[in-house]
């Protein structure tokens, strides 16, 4: 009943191509959810977004969700936005845009990217960053190339910051990001919390125009009762990067879980609680959640459903079929790096069939793409109990999410190349989920999602478990795969590196 609900939360997700909005009641139901398309605007190699649309989509939101469900909405407790983790935008002294949202689809800083890479030394990736320096790339080149939009910019923020401290009326003097985007930023020092001014000082970064460092629970100002006819001031949250939320929504929070986020981006990630970076060979980022105790190593195996997508289209290939047997595709290999491989960054990959018969079909090749991220999954797999010194029993199941989690014959695949239990999850949102139990629960999250579960708004849809003789038919391939995958790299870096 309305009447005995105390609290009812905000949650947004703001997406690549997705802005989520959702209102949750104080046990995680959802009462209100909607996702409508975000715009990317592209001229040559820039693609941008603008932060003022997604500014106006949120506050578009908030008056549908009052004019919806007012008995519900008057009882908003806080507000909390998810979102883009790997970009930078400018704001002047007003909050105003200077400089738009670039992400990690714009490619033009990425020279000095690579040039940050090859310069750096383990200070970056070992103490600090544990991951690619997107941000300090992208303020060099912001500095070098647009000197006059660069002089206007008070302070470096990314899209949930502004989203956030817009809606509450921030000074720019308090700008803030959370600590799960400092991994792509290059220049902080994660276990202290704070910007490393060594390296700032030897990239020639200007300090003081990076925003201070919040916690993704922590209360950054309020929207006045007033402004909407709330009960009381709601409370504007911190946030948090869009992957740790599905992460933490997915009650992927304990000690050596493993997910799979079989989404546009084909993501591997492990919960760990201490900070250890792949320092060496740069196949993992290694991400704090803002919680203590829980941080991810994570990697993009591959632009996953993008290429799933696009094989379906090309080959008008009908997905939905059924095998009466599994497929041997007979030495086939598909190199999925199509545009670059993103683990380790060798942006000179291109993608490849490896291996065609007379009798290979379009069967072959499609089973031959899902083995692909299979095998890359087995690949980061073993470098994450490498890392670690982790032994194989620490892990013994992973739970999949998004939309390629529906495809079981690609759950039976990827169980038999890792030999683990898929644990296939319910459809929910699961950064929205993540973003009420941050909001309502804080640093006690996993206690929140012990209720989420014994609830059953979080629970495992199907379990697949590995077969034997399957386990056995892949030990050979995939050790196979990875081999060809570093041959074939040789010969593209080759042909693409001047």
């Amino acid at each position: 009943m309305v009447n005995n609900m105390t609290k009812t939360y905000l949650c947004f997700d703001l997406g690549t191509t997705k802005i989520k909005s959702s209102l949750l009641d104080d046990n995680g139901n959802i009462i209100y959810l909607s996702s409508r398309s975000a715009k990317s605007y592209h001229d040559g190699e820039s693609v941008i977004q603008r932060p003022e649309e997604y500014f106006d989509a949120v506050v578009g939101e908030i008056k549908k969700i009052a004019k919806k469900h007012p008995l519900h909405f008057k009882k908003a407790d806080s507000l909390i936005c998810s979102g883009q983790m790997a970009g930078i935008l400018g704001i002047d002294n007003n909050w105003e845009v200077v400089f738009p949202w670039t992400y990690s689809v714009d490619t033009r800083a990425n020279k000095y990217l690579l040039k940050i890479e090859n310069n750096m030394d383990d200070r970056i990736i070992r103490k600090s960053s544990g991951g690619l320096p997107f941000m300090a790339a992208k303020i060099q080149w912001i500095e070098d190339c647009f000197p006059g939009e660069y002089k206007k910019i008070y302070k470096f923020i990314n899209l949930t910051t502004y989203v956030a401290g817009k809606l509450c009326g921030l000074a720019a003097g308090d700008a803030f990001i959370d600590y799960s985007v400092l991994s792509m930023s290059g220049l902080a020092d994660i276990k202290e919390g704070k910007w490393n001014s060594r390296i700032c000082d030897g990239l020639k970064i200007d300090i003081a125009r990076l925003p201070s460092i919040k916690r993704p629970y922590c209360i950054v100002g309020s929207i006045d009762k007033s402004k909407y006819k709330t009960d009381k001031d709601i409370k504007v949250l911190a946030g948090i990067g869009d992957q740790i939320a599905g992460f933490i929504g997915a009650g992927t929070v304990n000690n050596n879980d493993l997910i799979d986020v079989a989404g546009t981006y084909t993501v591997l990630g492990y919960c760990t609680d201490e900070f250890v970076t792949d320092y060496k060979d740069k196949m993992l980022s290694t991400i704090f959640s803002g919680i203590d105790g829980i941080y991810y190593q994570l990697a993009v195996a591959a632009v996953g459903g993008y290429l799933y997508n696009w094989f379906k289209e090309k080959f008008s290939y009908d997905d939905k079929k059924e095998f009466k047997k599994d497929i041997d595709t007979d030495g086939l290999y598909f190199i999925p790096h199509i545009g670059g491989r993103s683990a380790p960054s060798q942006p000179y990959y291109q993608g490849t069939w490896l291996g065609i018969k007379w009798h290979h079909g379009l069967d072959s090749f499609y089973i031959s793409l899902l083995e692909s991220i299979g095998y890359e999954f087995y690949h980061l797999l073993l470098h994450i109990r490498k890392i670690n010194n982790l032994s194989r029993d620490k892990a013994s199941d992973i739970k999949v999410i998004g939309g390629g989690s529906k495809n079981m014959a690609w759950n039976n695949i990827k169980s038999n190349i890792l030999n683990l239990k898929y644990l296939v999850m319910k459809e929910v949102p699961f950064e929205v989920i993540g973003n009420f139990l941050i909001a309502k629960y804080g640093s006690n999250l996993k206690e929140g999602y012990r209720q989420l579960t014994e609830n059953k708004i979080i629970s495992v849809n199907k379990e697949v478990y590995p077969q034997k003789d399957r386990v056995e038919f892949y030990k050979k391939h995939k050790d196979k795969y990875i081999g060809v995958v570093d041959k074939i790299g040789k010969i593209y870096c080759d042909l693409n590196i001047d």
